[in-house]
């Protein structure tokens, strides 16, 4: 397996380092920023979340402005697995420098859903080549220790159409060695527009033998999940039940006349179960991108309002998005009053289950960290952010 020495040295010189406080700090949290002035990107590290003068750091990234919120930190490290250059990398903080460990030269591209097996081991997801009336999609199990590829595979799907070709694999989880994928079909109707199919499948598959063992389809919503490399769309509860949205709106799958809706599958299940939706769409009359759990049964959501935008052409750049708390068992969707946000793709929401915090770039051109308390309801403000950022795309927490 060739490791990229070339690219770890032009990494280390380009993750250079500009600190905006010279006080050696403990970082807590991470946040990846976009800048006004067309600069690389840059993550912001911070002590606290919290309104009190905590200490930042700032490091900025490579040149490249496309792709660059791809990043997932565990244990310490931060990975990229980028589908531009299928490769999937390995960083460390040391000091205030973003280092490169390591790095794999993939056969693929156009991943698009990670999850981890275990700490060590992530199992990656992306869309192949057609065969025939057929799509295929290629399995990853990386172990991110030794970064090595232990296992890889490819997967036959059908059920392709000839009107809706392109394959979308939107969702992985595993269970029991069984994997599990979730996925439908899009095709392109110009440039920059597409649409998706009106059914969602379920693909169990035998982990040990990758052989396809049953597919469930679903028609009550399409397009599931998303680019969750960049934006969560799933989690597991306590109880190890296993929730995710399906996201046909504008944004992603772009049939906008199913509904956005959050569905279930039940620890120890491969089925999805047909007795549980929370139809988003029609309680709130919008469309919505991301989930994100935040304890006790409640998720947060976040979602357009077709009144404030034209089309795909200004949907990132209106201020018009809202964030909601869904209550999962009885299915009541809560508008939480914070100001309106901006941008797509974010993965900008964290909660202790005491509070959550809420990263948003508003219409006064301030970018803040928001709190709102789950018990008292109230909210309050957070760590302001530089004013040279222009969109705030991630937020993670390290420790």
């Amino acid at each position: 397996m060739k490791r990229l020495l070339l690219l770890s040295f032009l990494v280390t010189v380009i993750f250079s380092c500009r600190q905006i406080s010279p006080k050696k700090i403990d970082p807590n949290f991470v946040l990846c920023l976009f800048n006004k002035d067309e600069n690389p990107s840059s993550l912001l590290f911070a002590e606290s979340l919290d309104d009190n003068g905590s200490t930042t750091l700032q490091i900025p990234l490579s040149t490249s402005r496309i792709q660059e919120r791809e990043y997932i930190y565990k244990n310490g490290f931060f990975y990229r697995l980028s589908s531009q250059t299928s490769v999937f990398s390995k960083y460390q903080l040391q000091g205030a420098s973003l280092i490169l460990i390591d790095s794999i030269s993939l056969k693929n591209r156009d991943f698009e859903t990670i999850t981890w097996k275990d700490d060590s081991n992530l199992i990656a997801a992306c869309r192949e080549n057609s065969v025939g009336e057929k799509k295929q999609a290629r399995i990853y199990q990386i172990n991110v220790e030794a970064m090595q590829i232990v296992k890889e595979n490819t997967i036959i799907l059908p059920f392709a159409t000839k009107e809706y070709a392109a394959l979308h694999v939107g969702l992985v989880d595993i269970e029991n060695d069984d994997l599990w994928l979730a996925y439908s079909y899009f095709k392109s109707t110009g440039k920059y527009s597409y649409t998706t199919s009106d059914t969602t499948y379920y693909a169990t598959i035998k982990y040990d033998s990758f052989k396809l063992t049953d597919i469930q389809k679903e028609t009550r919503s399409t397009y599931p999940g998303g680019f969750n490399i960049i934006q969560s769309y799933s989690f597991k509860n306590e109880a190890g039940d296993y929730y995710f949205m399906t996201n046909p709106g504008i944004a992603l799958g772009n049939n906008p006349n199913l509904p956005t809706a959050i569905f279930r599958k039940k620890k120890g299940q491969q089925l999805v179960d047909q007795d549980y939706m929370i139809n988003i769409s029609k309680s709130i009359g919008n469309h919505a991108y991301g989930l994100w759990y935040v304890g006790n049964g409640k998720a947060i959501i976040r979602n357009e309002q077709k009144k404030l935008y034209t089309d795909f052409s200004n949907f990132h750049a209106v201020y018009q998005f809202e964030y909601r708390l869904v209550d999962l068992k009885s299915g009541t969707i809560e508008k939480i009053p914070f100001p309106l946000d901006k941008g797509t793709q974010k993965e900008n929401v964290w909660s202790d289950k005491t509070y959550v915090y809420i990263a948003i770039d508003d219409s006064n051109d301030e970018h803040r960290v928001w709190k709102y308390n789950l018990q008292t309801k109230e909210i309050s403000k957070g760590i302001k952010l530089p004013s040279t950022t222009n969109f705030i795309v991630r937020m993670d927490y390290l420790k």
